[in-house]
């Protein structure tokens, strides 16, 4: 089954190969984790290196500016990105913009309208939604789930792959909320390890991905000149 498999690879040394060859295609994958496991960094890295690769990507990002996301990313080192190649679609400022417009019971609506347009302009391979909770910071639809449900049977009828971005609150053990962990075809998970009284280790653990035999152990995560890479724990 395997060999049938299109996969789209995540460029982090060390994953592809825990993950089975990569991420397949057309799967939707939450990515998730409490603040500063460098979720958003790591979805970036992903369409950053297949965008040199000739897989286009779309990057959503609902709360941070646009501006500022790519100065943040610039300044690790991902450079030299073109929006005909990774385009940063900014819907926080969008959703400004709509305000006048705007009902809490119509902001779904506008959402999805803006990323099927944008889907069916551009052949996008890859898209990253940033973040769950921003999505629905105003106001939930009645019924959260099935609204997910849609909007996950939308991308891939698409035909693009997701990585979906989901805070994890500091105290809380569930990996997101409305189902979604059950909707997604992946979870990747990020965590925080002390490691010492003064150390604090990135770690990432795929707890599910559909289609493949794939790894459940934890990595340690680690970032330098733009480029993240995963290795095995030591053993004590």
């Amino acid at each position: 089954m395997r060999d049938n498999i299109k996969m789209i690879p995540t460029y982090v040394d060390g994953l592809d190969e825990a993950l089975g060859g990569g991420i397949p295609e057309g799967n939707v994958v939450l990515l998730c984790g409490n603040p500063g496991t460098m979720k958003t960094s790591l979805a970036f890295s992903i369409l950053y290196h297949n965008s040199h690769n000739g897989r286009k990507g779309l990057y959503v990002t609902l709360e941070e500016n646009a501006e500022d996301l790519k100065s943040a990313m610039q300044n690790m080192g991902m450079e030299n990105f073109h929006e005909s190649e990774l385009y940063l679609l900014d819907m926080g400022r969008l959703r400004l913009e709509l305000a006048e417009a705007e009902t809490d019971n119509d902001w779904l609506t506008i959402f999805e309208g803006v990323i099927r347009e944008a889907l069916r302009v551009a052949s996008y391979s890859l898209i990253v939604m940033d973040s769950l909770e921003s999505l629905y910071a105003s106001k939930p639809p009645p019924d959260p789930r099935r609204h997910l449900f849609n909007l996950f049977g939308f991308l891939k009828d698409a035909g693009v792959t997701a990585l979906i971005i989901s805070e994890i609150p500091f105290g809380t053990s569930r990996l997101a909320e409305h189902g979604v962990d059950f909707l997604a075809d992946g979870i990747i998970l990020l965590k925080q390890f002390e490691a010492g009284d003064s150390n604090v280790q990135l770690r990432l653990r795929c707890v599910k991905m559909r289609k493949v035999k794939h790894e459940r152990a934890d990595f340690v995560l680690d970032i330098a000149k733009g480029r993240f890479a995963v290795t095995r724990l030591e053993k004590a």
